[in-house]
């Protein structure tokens, strides 16, 4: 329990490092080292976090990368950025348990999946609803907003295929599995923006030019 604690407070840290490394204010020489400096951290920190695992008793798939690889390559993925220096992922990680390994690696993959529409429902959906709270003048926002509400609670269905960067098991009686799963989030606001768009053009009494101003959130 205290690697777990352990390993998901390295994964936040990272994870504000990354916020402070993406603000425009740094010139792209100073990111670049940023970058060059959290990389190293993160090999680090996977390799100290692996060992913890291996401790408690997690090994690896048959066929999979090492521990530390793989867990390196979860910190990695956070860190990712898209040409305009956006991050170009949403990372999950999450751990479960099961009377069997499969039973166990479904419950782990439906948390990250539950983590991952969670992710792009405050980074995408929740821009669209702030747009939609400060446009003045919109002529159906009340089912704009039950639009989105609607769709928020359904987005993980629409999610196409995620990539598995970290796979590990631990059998205790139980069997325990931690999972960490990366989506595109260019993908997620392609997915998002087409299925809202045709939503709203249903359900709500909107203008195109309103509904193009509505998801045009970059």
């Amino acid at each position: 329990m205290k690697q777990r604690l352990s390993l998901f407070i390295t994964l936040f840290t990272i994870t504000l490092l990354f916020a402070n490394f993406t603000s425009e204010a740094q010139t792209k020489k100073e990111k670049k080292q940023t970058l060059k400096e959290l990389k190293g951290k993160a090999v680090k920190d996977a390799k100290k976090q692996a060992k913890a695992l291996k401790k408690e008793g997690y090994t690896v798939i048959p066929g999979d990368l090492p521990m530390d690889m793989q867990i390196e390559n979860s910190f990695f993925a956070r860190l990712a950025t898209d040409d305009n220096g956006d991050p170009k992922f949403f990372v999950a990680y999450q751990q479960s348990k099961g009377e069997t390994f499969a039973a166990a690696k479904q419950a782990a993959y439906q948390l990250c999946l539950a983590d991952i529409a969670s992710q792009i429902g405050s980074e995408i959906l929740g821009r669209i609803k702030s747009t939609v709270s400060n446009s003045e003048g919109m002529s159906d926002a009340t089912s704009a907003t039950q639009v989105i509400a609607s769709y928020q609670n359904n987005v993980s269905a629409r999610l196409g295929r995620t990539q598995q960067i970290v796979m590990l098991k631990k059998v205790d009686k139980l069997t325990y599995v931690t999972l960490s799963l990366k989506y595109p989030i260019a993908e997620a606001e392609r997915i998002v923006k087409e299925d809202l768009r045709k939503k709203l053009e249903s359900e709500a009494n909107l203008g195109q030019e309103e509904i193009n101003s509505l998801l045009d959130i970059r």
